[in-house]
């Protein structure tokens, strides 16, 4: 933001305090003595340009909305703002509204955002709706990297002029690291993370892949999944630029999943998915110790961090099908099982 949109913006919210801080009104004299941006700095100051920005600052705000009544004589009118005419009414916003609106906000990282921005969403998370006997500290933290920060520098440079990159990479699988050596072809964002779309130069099957044995069998050339927050250490560049073609970019398959919902939790899946009627469809009908849950169906794409996602909610969250994404699930849970005995050891 340039210093002098700052110090527009600035000045407006200066005349909107002053307007909104007088019964009696103030003059055009008075407000442009008065507020910051409007008085003399000097003896080359222009009175008649500080009047004429008080004129456009005056439209503008009439032009958002903000009403300026003028009182007093035609020849030395006074200018206030009305309370009833400025204050918004009540707000209630539901929960998938404040969500979408934490989404949008975390789109800015966190020391872009305005102090004033951070205190309006946190007030309007406050009027939101939660579930039914929680505050609105359950809704789910939207954290996405939209802005892409995650992604290192040198892989963009990377992908952009066709160069290998090797970097070592933390397979989903065995938890082993190891060095890699690819072909970068597309960066994407799924699912609220950052991918890579690349092929191994020897096109050698590697089972420490992310997609490992669900890629196609029998593809001479194909394009294996890395996701950068499985990437250690920095990225290498190397080779010449042009060093392959691009193939194209390929949708991924997107699995779903059927889970028996807790009322009221997992509201971050709820939003992703939709809430299904077990009842017209007997072949969806809950085992009796999941009776009372709700019945939603989740689309996803990398099953080891979905997995995740549903293990961290706990019993909350009960996967019918597909079988492998249970057994996931219960293999994370396994995992921070192992994780909490053996640090109470």
């Amino acid at each position: 933001m340039s210093q002098q949109t700052r110090s527009t913006e600035e000045r407006l919210v200066s005349l909107l305090l002053t307007l909104r801080n007088t019964s009696a009104g103030l003059s055009a004299e008075e407000l442009v003595a008065g507020v910051p941006g409007y008085a003399s700095s000097g003896p080359a100051t222009n009175p008649d340009s500080a009047r004429r920005k008080f004129e456009r600052d005056k439209d503008t705000l009439r032009e958002l909305g903000i009403e300026v009544t003028t009182t007093g004589r035609p020849e030395e009118p006074r200018y206030r703002i009305d309370e009833e005419d400025y204050a918004l009414p009540a707000l209630h916003l539901s929960a998938e509204q404040a969500a979408c609106l934490s989404l949008a906000a975390s789109a800015w990282r966190g020391g872009d955002l305005p102090a004033t921005a951070k205190r309006a969403l946190t007030k309007l998370r406050a009027v939101s709706e939660g579930p039914t006997g929680s505050s609105s500290t359950g809704l789910p933290a939207l954290t996405a990297d939209l802005s892409g920060d995650e992604i290192p520098e040198a892989l963009v440079a990377a992908v952009d002029e066709r160069r290998l990159v090797t970097f070592d990479y933390v397979s989903a699988r065995s938890g082993s690291t190891r060095a890699r050596t690819v072909e970068p072809h597309h960066l994407r964002l799924a699912d609220g993370a950052w991918y890579l779309d690349a092929v191994e130069p020897s096109a050698v099957h590697d089972t420490n892949s992310t997609r490992g044995s669900e890629e196609p069998e029998g593809t001479a050339v194909r394009l294996l999944t890395f996701r950068l927050a499985r990437i250690a250490g920095q990225v290498i560049v190397h080779g010449h630029p042009g060093a392959f073609t691009r193939l194209p970019a390929s949708t991924p398959p997107r699995r779903r999943a059927l889970l028996a919902v807790l009322p009221g939790r997992a509201l971050g899946l709820r939003l992703a998915g939709a809430h299904l009627d077990p009842e017209p469809d007997p072949q969806t009908d809950l085992p009796a110790h999941l009776k009372g849950r709700d019945l939603i169906s989740v689309e996803y794409e990398d099953p080891f961090s979905f997995a995740g996602t549903v293990a961290a909610l706990g019993d909350s969250a009960v996967v019918l099908a597909p079988s492998s994404l249970r057994e996931a699930v219960l293999a994370h849970l396994r995992g921070a099982a192992a994780l909490t005995t053996s640090e109470g050891n």
